[in-house]
């Protein structure tokens, strides 16, 4: 598969889902995972994240963390050979009221719907960009195919 195939099957990927597995580290190396609604802003993954979860200081501290988005299972009902995405990001906070937060907060709205307001008057909810560094695009067995950081921007753009 060429890389436009693979772009293109990235772009395909995240355009369908709505959410995707947050993977973070705390400072003592423990791991946490959680679902978390995104819309793509800037060549970025956009997310608004409470100061309650876990994963939040995590990703305020600029600890290492990963998402994993994948198929929903029609085309592929076998579970080993589903369609995956796995890409490396680094967490950029966007000032409340800044035009980057008021971008991540107007497309999560568009995407996901009123609830998305009422978070909004929270005021422990944060607007962060989750800008890709990496990833591993997963087509079924024994095809894998790395993913630079500009191919995965530019799936977020055409999305």
């Amino acid at each position: 598969m060429n890389s436009g195939d693979l772009r293109q099957e990235a772009g395909r990927l995240i355009s369908m889902q709505r959410w995707l597995a947050l993977g973070t580290v705390d400072q003592s190396g423990m791991p946490s995972v959680s679902y978390v609604p995104f819309a793509a802003v800037d060549g970025a993954f956009g997310i608004v994240v409470s100061r309650l979860a876990a994963h939040t200081a995590n990703l305020l501290a600029r600890r290492p963390a990963a998402l994993l988005l994948v198929d929903d299972g029609a085309a592929q009902p076998d579970a080993y050979a589903r369609i995956r995405l796995t890409i490396g990001v680094t967490a950029e906070t966007n000032a409340p009221g800044s035009a980057r937060a008021e971008a991540v907060w107007s497309a999560l709205e568009a995407r996901q719907g009123a609830t998305v307001r009422a978070l909004r008057a929270l005021p422990d909810f944060h607007a962060i960009s989750l800008e890709p560094v990496s990833g591993r695009l997963i087509l079924g067995f024994a095809s894998a195919h790395d993913l630079a950081a500009d191919a995965i921007v530019e799936s977020l753009r055409a999305g």
